[in-house]
């Protein structure tokens, strides 16, 4: 009985994951990797220089070094020279990264030459239990004219559930300058997938 009642649980997980990742084709490339292990994940302590000895990974082409993982960019967004510039009206997603559902943390490096009041929005996308693609403001950053850490943004709150194994799920990552006034630029985008804080 037990046995039974987990299959179906799993069947049904799996089927809602698989909804979920099939969005319309603007965004078909937003969630295209399907969650399995994360076990296969390098990773490290970029941010231990700060105080933060978690251990993240890097987010596919998150160095924004040739030959790396693409990402989906708009309005002017462009990479080289190992960065991210992200200039007024303008937005970059990462692919997509296996995670834990259990409050996947972010981090990334940021520099802002544009006006200091200037921000940059950060957003997490995410498979919904019935379908499409969620979205969760996770950050509202601050940045200067020297590369820094960001904050770290938890996605807590958030529903995650949308997994084939019950503990796994994808997610992505949108920026966004807030206003017209900044001129960002990003680099070294991480992710703790278990949210050791």
């Amino acid at each position: 009985m037990f046995v039974r009642i987990r299959r179906v649980a799993v069947t049904a997980a799996s089927a809602l994951a698989l909804g979920a990742v099939a969005v319309p084709a603007a965004q078909a490339n937003i969630l295209s990797l399907l969650p399995g292990s994360c076990g296969s994940q390098t990773e490290s302590q970029p941010f231990a220089a700060f105080g933060d000895s978690n251990s993240y990974t890097l987010i596919p082409g998150g160095d924004f070094q040739a030959g790396s993982f693409p990402w989906l960019m708009t309005g002017g967004a462009s990479s080289g020279n190992g960065s991210l510039s992200l200039p007024a009206g303008s937005s970059a997603i990462s692919p997509a990264n296996c995670t834990s559902i259990y409050h996947p943390t972010a981090r990334l490096f940021v520099r802002n030459t544009g006006s200091p009041s200037s921000h940059l929005i950060v957003q997490a996308l995410y498979p919904g239990l019935l379908g499409g693609v969620q979205t969760a403001t996770i950050g509202d950053i601050t940045g200067s004219s020297t590369w820094s850490p960001s904050p770290a943004m938890s996605i807590q709150g958030q529903n995650l559930l949308a997994t084939l194994s019950l503990s796994k799920t994808v997610i992505a990552f949108r920026f966004v300058p807030a206003d017209g006034s900044g001129s960002w630029s990003i680099d070294g985008v991480y992710l703790d997938p278990y949210g050791r804080r």
